[in-house]
């Protein structure tokens, strides 16, 4: 205590602080992904899921991304903790699931609900917690038999879903620099998640044909429809005006 000074310890009480601050952020983020799968019963974590996509994940989890409040504090950076696109906090909750003027986010999940309603009734609220939980909740029948290809269904279209709606808007800020006539337009996005789905579809040995696009024929799909050959999405790519097919 001789030794010591009073920036050394003012220092150290920030760490303390800081340390706390961050363990309280991901006890809220465990909390929030909790109650979003509490009718769903658990398992560990999907080794399917790609390793970009466990990484964001798991990033989410622990608050890792500085965004939104971390800026807010910080003299001359304020401006980055602001979306530039409605004037919001800019949290991840807020990229992902709320802002509404965000095409990006609006097309996406607008197309994940698509797909999944080509074969279920019941799309859930997207909510936060809903992302970080996607590969933890698994679906059954009335007779307490897990539904194969409903819970890896939802897995895939939730995580990939959202981290796309995270690279394109890290694409939008730092390469784009929010310059408007750069942004995305809806025919882009509609084929990037088109061709995002088709390729994790590929990696996991979902599919062995996917030239028309992206999923299902509810009438005749089987739920193990993950282990069938020549299953096809029914979401095609789009063209720009006027140019043929």
């Amino acid at each position: 205590m001789t030794q010591g000074t009073q920036r050394l310890f003012y220092g150290g009480i920030c760490e303390i602080n800081n340390v706390y601050q961050r363990r309280r952020l991901t006890r809220m983020a465990l909390a929030m992904m909790h109650h979003a799968v509490h009718q769903l019963r658990h398992e560990s974590g999907n080794k399917d899921i790609p390793k970009g996509i466990r990484g964001f994940l798991w990033k989410n989890l622990h608050r890792a991304y500085r965004l939104g409040d971390f800026w807010l504090n910080i003299p001359n950076f304020e401006q980055r903790g602001t979306c530039k696109l409605c004037r919001g906090i800019e949290s991840m909750e807020h990229i992902l699931i709320e802002c509404q003027d965000s095409l990006v986010r609006q097309t996406i999940w607008n197309l994940a609900e698509k797909l999944w309603c080509r074969r279920e009734n019941d799309w859930p609220a997207i909510k936060y917690g809903t992302i970080l939980g996607c590969n933890l909740a698994h679906f059954m029948d009335s007779k307490k038999k897990r539904l194969e290809g409903k819970t890896r269904l939802f897995s895939i279209l939730i995580s990939e879903s959202a981290h796309l709606i995270w690279k394109l808007r890290c694409k939008r800020v730092i390469k784009f620099n929010n310059e408007e006539d750069r942004f995305h337009p809806k025919n882009e996005i509609h084929n990037r998640w088109v061709a995002t789905l088709n390729k994790r579809l590929k990696f996991n040995k979902l599919l062995t044909n996917t030239s028309s696009g992206v999923l299902l024929d509810k009438d005749n799909l089987p739920d193990n429809w993950i282990r069938q050959s020549g299953v096809l999405v029914g979401i095609k790519t789009r063209h720009p005006p006027g140019r043929k097919k």
